[in-house]
């Protein structure tokens, strides 16, 4: 029975206006390209026989006439809002086709075509945070009018087969009260079909929907009402009925006691007679309707075609799965589909005694392109990757996107592991090509973790896990590699996620404390604490840091356990301050928490809250030996610290890959070289060079150093004369509370070794000989006989050059701001000062007023140089200094 809703508001699939509204946004989007929505019709109708035939006698004009309605319903469609002039229109419509001698199935296909021309601007042009509800309204806003369309197909043809209009009954009935209203799930929607078609016609005892496999090898039933089994899977075969309708695309009535039947349908035998396969689908998603009637010549009868509608709205509902089973920017599959991939290949696997890989993939190096060249950059990047990778892979093998530059894999009909190792490093070396992006080279690398079924015999869900597992082990032993999970490796997380929830908890209950060991100046002054986290354990008592470092960079507790550091040591210097007792503090921030977007603010937080104390009594320790994955923006985060007044460390230097690196890019105030350098620097001729080395560099940059874990006094005395100026270690204190440090600091007195140390050997000749050759290269750039050299004419350059950073470090500490040095200073900025002048005569093509300043800067820099060496105790001639034979003679 066909009912009248003509009065009835149009809440058939629940649209409400904020469907109409997301659907009124796009409306311009969705409208483009009418023309291409014409020559699908055109086609649509001229290569079906059916359709042609219906539509042979008609002129040019009234085809033409027809087709351009039709492209325009779709256009009136969306500002429709399925009102009541708009359904009884789409009534009349409906009962047209029907006079016409349409067949349903021609306008469910219709509607196909409406959809894949707005799918085309829903991939291109739709944000992603929109797309789902866009889609889902126009699914819904589809169904609804092709409802309508058929009520007023089934009103003019009552006087039809009562069969037939029990069919449309059934389609009719279930798009208008489908189930779940909160959630419309498209396999929802066909399971509801398969079961309606039973209960509501005398005639069909059976109803469902096969679809294939993503290799399309296997035929599985996957939405059922009536007599198939649920475990029915049917493999690729040429003499099998459903892949045959696939293969032809034509449907097929098949009888039951047909000697030439499959065994399958033989096993209905008694409970029908016969059984229509439907052929539906897109190219990669493909799937058969299986209906079954109780009498011979059932579909004869009604008309076969008919059922060709519940087909196409199988098409209809898998291209909407599709849509939302598949990334939209790579078009593979996400993490939805990825899991009935997997599950499969699990069954597979089983059956078939072979191995399955299960991959987590994750680029190293995304977010810097993608802030460094902007997301859409980002975007190419992961599509080229995407390509790359699917090149690399194997026929049945499955790649995924999971979200982000995060990807997953599925490695069936693996014989061995070997096979597993050879396709990952492919697939490494794939990713780490270069590629071309908006005329620049990019370089990423991979990080790959992996597991194997069934010799990790898990859920599919504790695969995915383990994979995930494996790729984090693979992104901390380097990145650039892949990792294969072991019960060692979970043992080892479930470790690290217990002390990850020990840490946690002790930060909710108070029971982190704070220790600090004293740093002090090679004339024996005291100049500072570094703050040393320790974990008051209930069940073992005071616990340092190695027995719970690994949780400290977690993302979930770098800041919150970073905010109590800054804050405990802040506020323990302030404490030390009002005493009587200005200790600079240093504070270890992980490198978490440094690159956390909150950081400056959580920093500025503190120094507020404590104005009393000087920003430059606090020193932020970075430890090398902890990787920073985003090196520009450490860099630019401890730049904006430095601005701050805040002090810079560089901790543990000399452990990790990118000791140069750092000391090259990120700016620091002091470097502590790490204790496993200083231990054996008595006895071991290598650490003695690496430490003579980094404590020269240093003092050339014009940073403190700092040797951590001096343990005796001969440790001591051979640091201070090899011009380390600072110590930290248990020769000096081991950490101690904070309530013992006045005691300590009152009662230090250095050792008698430490008493009258030599001077430091002198680093001047280095810096003064690159200083020169600068000098030089400039007054020839000034002449065009080179290009001129770099920290010279820039507005800061002073502070950066050769001398300038000797002059702002260690000259500093060695002449304590004498007048002497201060004129020194003077002296050098003059320098710079008449550089920019004859720059700027030289841009001005005055070549004259440019060599006059070369000759002014001659005389200033001898000045310097004899001031310089007189100071420092120089007995350096200073006709030696050779200035490049540029006839300017050195003046004092």
């Amino acid at each position: 029975m066909i009912i009248d809703n003509s009065d009835a508001h149009p809440d058939f699939l629940w649209l409400q206006d904020s469907d109409f509204q997301v659907i009124n946004r796009y409306r311009d989007v969705l409208d483009q390209d009418a023309p291409a929505l014409v020559r699908a019709f055109y086609d649509y109708l001229l290569s079906h026989p059916a359709t042609a035939a219906v539509f042979r006698d008609f002129s040019s004009a009234r085809l033409d006439a027809l087709i351009q309605k039709q492209a325009e319903h779709a256009k009136g469609l969306l500002v429709s809002r399925l009102d009541r002039p708009w359904r009884e229109s789409m009534r009349r419509i409906g009962a047209l086709h029907h006079h016409l001698g349409i067949e349903p199935s021609w306008i469910a296909g219709a509607y196909i075509l409406y959809w894949r021309h707005w799918q085309k601007a829903l991939q291109m042009r739709v944000p992603e945070n929109d797309w789902t509800l866009l889609t889902d309204a126009l699914f819904r806003l589809l169904v609804g009018d092709l409802m309508v369309q058929l009520e007023g197909y089934a009103s003019a043809s009552r006087e039809a087969d009562s069969e037939r209009l029990a069919l449309s009954d059934v389609l009719m009935s279930v798009l208008a009260d489908p189930r779940g209203k909160e959630s419309l799930r498209p396999d929802d929607l066909l399971q509801q079909i398969c079961e309606a078609l039973p209960s509501k016609s005398g005639s069909v005892r059976l109803a469902g929907y096969m679809m294939s496999d993503i290799r399309g090898e296997t035929l599985t039933v996957e939405q059922q009402s009536g007599l198939l089994s649920p475990g029915l899977q049917l493999q690729k075969s040429a003499g099998d009925l459903c892949w045959k309708a696939l293969g032809s695309g034509q449907s097929i009535v098949q009888a039951v006691d047909d000697p030439q039947a499959p065994e399958w349908i033989k096993a209905l035998r008694n409970q029908v007679e016969e059984v229509g396969i439907f052929p539906f689908g897109t190219e990669d998603l493909r799937g058969v309707g299986l209906i079954g009637a109780r009498e011979k010549g059932y579909f004869q009868r009604v008309g076969s075609e008919y059922f060709h509608a519940f087909a196409h709205l199988g098409e209809l509902v898998f291209l909407l799965r599709n849509q939302f089973l598949r990334d939209p920017l790579t078009a593979l599959p996400n993490r939805v589909l990825f899991m009935d991939f997997l599950e499969n290949a699990r069954n597979q696997t089983m059956r078939h005694e072979r191995l399955l890989g299960v991959a987590i993939l994750d680029l190293d190096g995304f977010k810097q392109v993608n802030d460094r060249l902007g997301h859409g950059a980002g975007d190419q990047l992961l599509q080229a990757v995407a390509q790359r990778l699917q090149a690399q892979l194997r026929a049945g093998d499955v790649l995924a996107r999971l979200g982000g530059d995060e990807f997953s894999l599925l490695l069936p009909d693996l014989e061995r592991l070997d096979d597993l190792e050879v396709l990952c490093e492919r697939l490494l070396a794939a990713i780490h090509e270069p590629l071309e992006i908006d005329g620049e080279a990019v370089s990423v690398t991979g990080s790959l973790g992996v597991t194997v079924f069934p010799l990790d015999d898990s859920s599919a869900s504790t695969l995915i896990r383990h994979a995930d597992m494996a790729l984090y082990a693979a992104k901390d032993a380097g990145r650039d590699q892949f990792h294969l999970h072991t019960l060692a490796l979970d043992e080892a997380m479930q470790t690290e996620a217990w002390t990850r929830v020990m840490l946690q908890q002790a930060l909710q209950e108070n029971r982190l404390v704070l220790y600090y060991q004293p740093i002090v100046s090679s004339a024996g002054v005291v100049v500072g604490v570094e703050s040393l986290i320790r974990l008051q354990s209930p069940e073992r008592g005071l616990l340092a840091p190695a027995a719970f470092f690994s949780a400290l960079d977690h993302p979930r507790l770098a800041r919150p356990v970073g905010r109590f550091v800054l804050n405990a040591a802040l506020h323990q210097a302030v404490l030390w301050q009002d005493a009587g007792l200005p200790l600079r503090v240093s504070v270890n921030i992980s490198p978490c928490h440094l690159l956390d977007a909150r950081f400056l603010e959580d920093l500025q937080e503190m120094l507020a809250k404590y104005p009393g104390l000087r920003p430059e009594q606090v020193e932020i320790e970075i430890t090398e030996s902890a990787p920073l994955r985003d090196i520009p923006e450490a860099q630019r985060l401890l730049v904006a610290c430095r601005r701050l007044g805040v002090r810079i460390a560089i901790d543990d230097f000399g452990t990790g890959n990118a000791s140069l690196t750092y000391l090259q890019r990120l700016p620091a105030d002091s470097i502590k070289i790490d204790q496993s350098f200083v231990r054996d620097v008595i006895d071991d001729p290598k650490d003695l060079a690496i430490v003579t080395a980094v404590i020269t560099a240093s003092r050339m940059l014009g940073m403190d150093v700092i040797a951590e874990g001096v343990e005796t006094a001969g440790h001591a005395d051979l640091l201070v004369k090899m011009g380390c100026n600072h110590l930290q270690g248990y020769f000096l204190s081991k950490p101690i509370p904070a309530e013992d440090v006045p005691a300590w600091v009152a009662h230090f007195r250095p050792a008698p070794r430490t008493k009258g140390f030599l001077p430091p050997p002198s680093i001047l000749s280095p810096i003064l000989e690159g200083h020169i050759l600068r000098v030089q290269k400039f007054i020839g750039a000034l002449r065009q006989e080179n290009p001129f050299p770099t920290h010279v004419i820039e507005s800061d350059a002073e502070e950066y050059c050769h001398l300038g950073l000797w002059l702002r470090g260690e000259g500093k500490h060695l002449f304590d701001m004498t007048p002497q040095f201060t004129r020194l200073l003077t002296r050098h900025e003059r320098i710079h000062q008449i550089a920019r002048a004859a720059k700027l005569h030289f841009d001005a093509g005055d070549a004259d007023g440019a060599m006059e300043q070369g000759k002014l800067l001659d005389m200033e820099n001898g000045l310097l140089l004899t001031e310089l060496l007189a100071m420092a105790g120089e007995s350096r001639d200073n006709s030696k200094l050779n200035l490049g034979g540029f006839n300017f003679e050195v003046m004092g």
